[in-house]
């Protein structure tokens, strides 16, 4: 039984995968993303951090940039290869087993919401730990690059999924068999 259990939610994510992949190429959903994240932080940025972005600078500049007081900064990360980690964050929630159809819809929505936000703070923190960089600086970029882009996804999932984990992990004393009815066991 739970052998079965982990290759069904193995087959549901790897279709999950595959269809949220070529909806969010054809979709272009990369570069709406990317527009999205860049315009919230060109709003928050002159507030937060008092460096100004220029999302979307005239050519020849290839990349964005922000400026403060004669200082500039470009953003060499991309927002919408960033957007990629929203996939499989999506597909997990849609594989996990026995959560219905409209709790996965709102925990993807806010899922995505969080992971979004992430982003957004990524840009914002950018040009603070660039433009005079350190050893300390460094390592938090490099912690930050992982957080929002390999574990954020999986930290959301198992937030937003632990009720229905809970028993297929038998973390509440139940069994995979009661997960799997969409029955577990609570305290």
């Amino acid at each position: 039984m739970v052998a079965r259990l982990k290759w069904r939610f193995v087959g549901l994510f790897l279709l999950a995968f595959a269809i949220w992949l070529v909806l969010w190429i054809t979709a272009d959903a990369a570069n709406w993303y990317r527009s999205a994240v860049l315009q919230l932080a060109r709003v928050l940025s002159p507030v937060l951090t008092g460096w100004w972005l220029e999302p979307f600078p005239p050519p020849p500049q290839e990349f964005p940039f922000f400026e403060r007081s004669g200082e500039t900064v470009q953003l060499v990360i991309n927002p919408a290869l960033l957007s990629f980690a929203q996939i499989p964050l999506l597909s997990l929630i849609l594989a996990t087993p026995s959560l219905a159809w409209r709790a996965a819809a709102w925990r993807c929505t806010v899922g995505f919401a969080a992971v979004f936000l992430l982003h957004v703070v990524v840009v914002l923190l950018y040009p603070v730990l660039l433009a005079r960089p350190n050893l300390w600086r460094d390592s938090f970029g490099v912690f930050l690059g992982l957080l929002s882009f390999v574990l954020a996804p999986q930290l959301l999932w198992f937030l937003l999924t632990y009720p229905e984990l809970r028993g297929l992990w038998r973390l509440d004393g139940g069994t995979p068999a009661t997960a799997a009815k969409g029955k577990p066991k609570l305290r």
